[in-house]
């Protein structure tokens, strides 16, 4: 499974810094403004969100964790803070997420879909790796008691 954490803690890295940096410098609004003041040397200041960068910090801290895993005395507590780690990403992005639902829902303009598409990926990624964590550790439950059984 450290192989496993180190794959998906660099598809969260790579997620979070291309949702910051593959972000359009201008909001949908500061676009609207600029073209309709396009006689006007009106310069419009550049806006990123760190947030944006969230599933790469926690593909940061799974990183670490699946290369403190790959020591094998360590690797039982790596994985159990790795599998911790990833349950609340995908609390996060699940919890963000439905709220961007209920938004949509109700209609509101203001929503930003892109955000919405990078936080459910967030949710999805880590889901899907708490999954194939709890998987893991049942396995190894059974093969520890097959051998003391042996």
């Amino acid at each position: 499974m450290a192989k496993t954490t180190i794959i998906f803690a660099l598809l969260l890295i790579l997620l979070g810094l291309v949702g910051y940096f593959g972000t359009s410098l201008l909001t949908p609004a500061d676009t609207a403004q600029k073209q309709t003041d396009s006689s006007t040397a009106k310069s419009v200041t550049p806006k990123r969100s760190v947030t944006a960068l969230i599933p790469a910090f926690i593909g940061v801290i799974l990183l670490l964790c699946g290369l403190v895993a790959m020591n094998e005395g360590l690797r039982r507590h790596a994985m159990h803070l790795a599998v911790l780690i990833g349950l609340l990403g995908f609390l996060a992005g699940a919890g963000r997420g439905a709220m961007g639902l209920s938004k949509m829902v109700s209609g509101d303009p203001n929503l930003n879909y892109r955000s919405m598409t990078f936080v459910w990926l967030m949710a999805l990624l880590c889901g899907l790796y708490v999954i194939l964590c709890v998987n893991s550790f049942i396995q190894a439950r059974k093969r520890r008691r097959a051998e003391s059984a042996g």
